[in-house]
């Protein structure tokens, strides 16, 4: 090294050049340099939180955060059913010694049998056996049994629906049988439908001793 690039190198280390500025205050300046960073990533992050949760209250209806229905289904529309036409025969046979009584219970929907004369239907307040046209009953011991007669009705025409329900006991009973045996008790009765008249049928042993 020359005598001349020493007494230079002497002088910058006797008389350093002066600080552009406070050493604390360049310190202070760096911080709020890095504070504003903090600070302006802090406020990114605040607006994208804030833009989530208006995405998200933007997809709910209500205060139970329910999602939206965007296809609501159609409300179901279900038809009343419609009785189907028919009616039912339960028989209680009550034996004592050689003495039966038969209990009837009849129930069901038919149709209304008409006056032939009038074309007008049955009294409303008619009782579920009596729409029936007619009825028979047999004790199968041989004996003739009749039943009951409906009169001067037609299903002609029938096309009201009855429903209803009715239990009752023979007018034909007791009846006493004259000998021991196995005997078949048969029922019949006979209502108006779409296709006419039809029969229900129902019956039941009798053991007699």
């Amino acid at each position: 090294m020359t005598d001349e690039l020493k007494e230079r190198f002497q002088q910058l280390v006797a008389d350093p050049p002066p600080p552009t500025a406070v050493p604390s205050e360049a310190v202070f300046a760096r911080v709020r340099t890095v504070r504003r960073r903090r600070t302006t990533g802090v406020a990114v992050l605040a607006a994208a939180a804030v833009a989530v949760v208006a995405v998200v209250a933007g997809n709910l209806t209500d205060i139970h955060s329910n999602p939206p229905i965007s296809n609501p289904p159609s409300p179901t529309i279900t038809t009343p059913a419609i009785a189907q036409i028919g009616a039912t025969v339960a028989l209680v046979p009550t034996l004592k010694g050689r003495t039966l009584t038969m209990k009837v219970t009849v129930s069901g929907t038919v149709l209304a049998p008409k006056d032939p004369e009038s074309g007008a239907d049955a009294p409303k307040d008619t009782s579920f056996v009596n729409l029936s046209l007619r009825t028979e009953e047999g004790y199968g011991d041989g004996t003739l049994r009749g039943g009951s007669d409906g009169g001067a009705m037609t299903c002609d025409g029938a096309k009201t629906r009855r429903t209803g329900t009715e239990t009752y006991t023979l007018l034909t009973a007791p009846h006493t049988f004259t000998k021991a045996g196995t005997f078949k008790f048969v029922y019949r009765i006979h209502y108006c439908g779409p296709k006419g008249a039809f029969k229900v049928e129902k019956s039941v042993p009798i053991v007699v001793s």
